[in-house]
């Protein structure tokens, strides 16, 4: 079915063009939308990793299991139960067995949550755990 319209006199021509303002309008808003959530998404959970010595991980089968201050659990970003983070862990080892998991504890974190984090890693028989902390930038020393 073509688009048309009609003249002056009766006669019907067809539309030739295409308006694009609005896909162009939609698109940008889209990007804008994208740029904006994306980085909230990634920095939503607020995470101050204690300060040690680091050392750098391959990221090919990592998995990151996340606590933040209110002692909730996040398996890559994912919110978990722990019944749900133990079933998770043990279909992990089981169908992936070199999986590294890298542990994120929010430095004023209950110590009780953090070993209940280790006891249902090692309880899923994962023995590649990683502890994430900041780098420990030394003191500057003047000159």
């Amino acid at each position: 079915m073509s688009r048309t319209r009609q003249r002056r006199y009766g006669h019907l021509d067809e539309i030739k063009e295409i308006n694009v303002m609005p896909l162009v309008d939609l698109l940008l808003q889209l990007f804008i939308a994208v740029v904006i959530f994306f980085p909230v998404v990634e920095y939503g959970m607020n995470i101050n990793l204690p300060k040690g010595t680091t050392d750098t991980i391959k990221r090919e089968q990592t998995r990151t299991l996340s606590v933040d201050k209110q002692g909730r659990v996040f398996l890559n970003d994912v919110p978990k139960t722990f019944p749900q983070l133990r079933q998770d862990l043990r279909a992990l080892s089981r169908f992936n067995p070199p999986v590294t998991v890298l542990v994120k504890a929010d430095e004023v974190n209950n110590y009780g949550t953090v070993m209940q984090v280790l006891t249902e890693l090692h309880a899923a028989k994962i023995t590649r755990i990683a502890l994430l902390t900041q780098e420990d930038t030394p003191p500057r020393r003047s000159r």
